[in-house]
Formats: structure tokens, C-alpha cells, sequence
């Protein structure tokens, strides 16, 4: 990789894991949503250990957004969502 565009990368990975800006944090927290998503999908597949990861993932959120996404997402079922948009009565 030529230096110039590895300085850049290494650039915005400092700027990730620091949370310089708001597009770093922005970044961060939809990635830690990301796994708490998958987190609540893995548990509900039966997978118990799965909860360790959702509490990480969700002690890392930084923004109010997030949180109050993250609230929702442990709010509903994992299905949930589908169920919406083919249609179907919830349960």
C-alpha cells in the first residue's frame, strides 16, 4: 500500500478509536449496534452465552440516539420487524 493512503487509513482509525469528531463517534456506535443486533439475534437462535455480548456492546454506546435505539431493539422481538413488513398480526 503506497504511504500516502496508508497514512489516511491510519488516520481515520486514530480518529475512530479516539472519537475526535461526530462522524467517528456516529461511526462507532452504529458499529456497537451492530453487534448488540446480532447479539439479540444470536440469543434468541438459543444461544445464552449471547448476552455478555449484547451487555458489552450496549455499555459501549455513547450517543443518546444510540441508547434510545438500542432500548428499542432490546424492546422487541428479534423478529419482530419482519413480522411488520410482511403484514402479520404480532403475537
Amino acid at each position: 500500500m503506497p504511504e500516502v493512503l496508508a497514512s489516511a487509513v491510519r488516520d481515520l482509525v486514530a480518529e475512530y478509536e479516539a472519537k475526535e469528531s461526530a462522524e467517528a463517534t456516529c461511526a462507532r456506535d452504529a458499529d456497537k449496534l451492530k453487534c448488540l443486533i446480532q447479539g439479540v439475534e444470536y440469543k434468541a437462535q438459543g444461544y445464552e452465552n449471547a448476552q455478555r455480548w449484547i451487555d458489552n456492546s450496549r455499555g459501549r454506546l455513547v450517543t443518546k440516539t444510540a441508547n434510545e435505539l438500542a432500548d428499542a431493539v432490546l424492546g422487541t422481538g428479534s423478529l419482530d420487524w419482519l413480522r411488520t413488513a410482511l403484514g402479520e398480526k404480532q403475537t
